[in-house]
């Protein structure tokens, strides 16, 4: 099949836009995966591979390469494959997109994939409203405010946080792309930017994690005064805190509207500290602390002494949750048994699944994006390091697909555009 190039670049960028907004859904994700996969092999001329960009889809695909080398750990080898073949696009995807031998021009897919996504949620929250809409209303008086976002996250079936990894990205995008629009694009144009910008924002504190509205306020604040040539210099302060007055004003209206959010992020995240690995203690752990930090900090203390025992090659990918659900037993933590909770840390996870050597690749696999974003001054790259660093600390995506597929697909698509520019640097 004989296709121009030209046709061929525009085919390739329109694909990683559409695997991009797909990832809110993933059976339709996966599926144009395949199709994605089946595009480049019939298109297998166009790849150009190198020591370097092996190197690299190497380093991204450590956890993936991590499961086949501890596959025999497993106390069933075909669950420990099960496990591996969820991470298996972290080779797939870096493969195929680092080797192509062609540009793809990154900051298109980012602004497209921003707008069309932040559309996509903002079309899912109205259709919320109509389909519950006593659920919807019963918020908005203020009744079990707890669950909001989550119920609108199951309605399109995915998890609170993880919806909101996506949207916190999907925020500071928004925002990337109008400090850079202002003073070069149209004022109907700008202004259709920062509607967009309020939408995700908007759609961000609905669905209310705390961390990713955190890490979504940092991100503004590092877009706002950030260039490739350093900081910037406060000479318009209308333009200099135009992100950051608008994420302010709509936070305070949002906390008047729902001021369980005050409460969320005070008393309910930081109650009952004292009593970390004795939650039995509480006469009611399931309507005071489900939600909070010393149920987390529990399941961290545990699964630090799980790892602790299993240091050098940990217990197994596919046993990792298993044995930590016995761990809690064993130890009487009955709560915690009851609800078999996840030990919600991307980084003590792989150190109890493979050992040390988990740590350091957990550790290795999202430092990358520090690399990358720094050494190649994109800036969005430096922020989803940030907020994926951050993210895996209270959670963990590296064992979900909506965190896997997400982190390949745009770590790939940051370290090719890094690759590209350094090409036309040295021409």
């Amino acid at each position: 099949m004989i296709v121009s190039e030209r046709a061929y670049r525009y085919n390739y960028n329109l694909w990683l836009i559409v695997i991009a907004v797909a990832l809110l859904f993933r059976v339709p994700a996966t599926y144009l995966l395949l199709l994605f996969t089946a595009y480049n092999l019939t298109f297998y001329k166009q790849f150009l591979f190198t020591k370097k960009h092996l190197l690299v889809t190497g380093l991204i695909a450590s956890p993936f390469l991590l499961d086949l080398l501890f596959i025999g750990n497993n106390d069933s080898i075909l669950e420990g494959f099960k496990h591996a073949e969820k991470r298996i696009s972290l080779l797939v995807l870096p493969l195929l997109i680092l080797n192509q031998n062609h540009r793809i021009n990154a900051p298109l897919i980012l602004r497209v994939y921003g707008v069309i996504t932040t559309l996509i949620l903002g079309f899912c929250l109205v259709r919320f409203a109509f389909v519950s809409p006593e659920l919807f209303m019963k918020y908005l008086h203020g009744k079990d405010l707890w669950e909001m976002g989550y119920k609108f996250a199951s309605s399109i079936e995915k998890h609170a946080p993880a919806l909101n990894l996506h949207v916190a990205f999907v925020v500071v995008i928004n925002y990337y792309f109008i400090k850079e629009g202002i003073g070069k694009l149209k004022r109907n144009l700008l202004f259709w930017r920062i509607a967009i910008f309020i939408l995700s924002i908007l759609i961000l504190f609905y669905i209310n994690t705390r961390l990713a509205i955190i890490n979504a306020f940092f991100g503004i604040v590092l877009i706002t005064f950030y260039k490739e040539s350093g900081f910037l210099k406060f000479r318009n302060y209308r333009k200099t805190f135009l992100g950051i007055g608008l994420f302010l004003t709509l936070a305070v209206a949002f906390i008047a509207v729902f001021p369980y959010s005050i409460q969320k992020f005070t008393t309910v995240t930081f109650g009952h500290l004292d009593k970390v690995g004795k939650l039995d203690e509480l006469e009611n752990p399931e309507q005071t602390v489900f939600n909070s930090l010393v149920t987390r900090l529990s399941i961290w203390k545990s699964g630090i002494e799980l790892a602790s025992k299993n240091p050098i090659i940990g217990v197994g990918a596919a046993d990792g949750k298993k044995e930590l659900t016995s761990y809690f037993k064993e130890t009487n933590q009955n709560f915690l048994h009851k609800y078999e909770f996840p030990v919600h840390n991307q980084y003590l996870d792989f150190f109890i699944k493979f050992g040390l050597l988990g740590l350091i690749v957990s550790l290795l696999y999202v430092s990358l994006f520090a690399f990358i974003g720094i050494t190649s001054k994109q800036i969005l790259c430096i922020y989803f390091f940030i907020l994926f660093v951050t993210s895996n600390f209270v959670d963990d995506f590296l064992i979900r697909f909506d965190g896997i597929v997400f982190s390949a697909l745009w770590l790939s698509i940051f370290t090719k555009n890094a690759i590209d520019n350094q090409k036309n640097k040295l021409r």
